[in-house]
């Protein structure tokens, strides 16, 4: 296909589907080889030959388009162009497992970061076995302060009221003791 500029131009401003039919059977194959070439895929050529089609479409309703050869050498022009400049822009990105290949990271160098919930259970676990049922009661079953008494055998509510507390305040010291702990690290 070796439309004028006029033509092709005219075509695409008249019968814009036909022109891009055309355009695909003319120069797609093409412009597909050429993204092969330069490593893309089918995927990327169909994208890129996508982008070539609109800008030469805008170009030619604003009556910009400047063809010096043939439509197919211009359409394969900004196939070209256009990958070249994504490329170069993608270029400094890597993919994790590249970089990986590219470097030796030694197994077990990252550590998981604990959950929350996980360094919850630990601080409870760490005030103790009561004091993680007495809160658990307290918390999750939502048992009334006099049950717990009951269950627990403390004399009244309010001694219960005061483990709870005591509990609590275990908890908070552990917490700070291991924020303090990590700010150390961190400074």
């Amino acid at each position: 296909m070796d439309m004028t500029t006029t033509d092709i131009g005219h075509r695409l401003r008249t019968e814009r589907e036909v022109a891009f039919e055309q355009l695909y059977e003319a120069c797609f194959p093409r412009a597909a080889q050429l993204v092969k070439a330069l490593g893309g895929d089918y995927e990327d050529a169909k994208d890129i030959f996508q982008d070539a089609l609109v800008i030469l479409y805008e170009k030619a309703v604003e009556g910009r388009l400047d063809i010096q050869s043939s439509a197919s050498a211009y359409v394969l022009g900004i196939v070209k162009h256009l990958w070249v400049r994504q490329r170069g822009r993608d270029a400094h990105l890597l993919s994790f497992s590249e970089l990986e290949q590219q470097i030796d990271i030694p197994d077990g160098f990252y550590q998981e970061p604990e959950r929350p919930r996980l360094r919850l259970f630990r601080f409870l676990a760490a005030a103790g076995r009561r004091c993680m049922d007495i809160l658990q009661a307290f918390y999750y079953q939502q048992l009334p302060l006099q049950e717990i008494a009951e269950e627990f055998g403390f004399s009244s509510t309010r001694s219960a009221t005061v483990q709870k507390y005591k509990c609590l305040e275990k908890i908070r010291e552990q917490v700070k003791e291991k924020a303090f702990r990590y700010e150390e690290v961190v400074e």
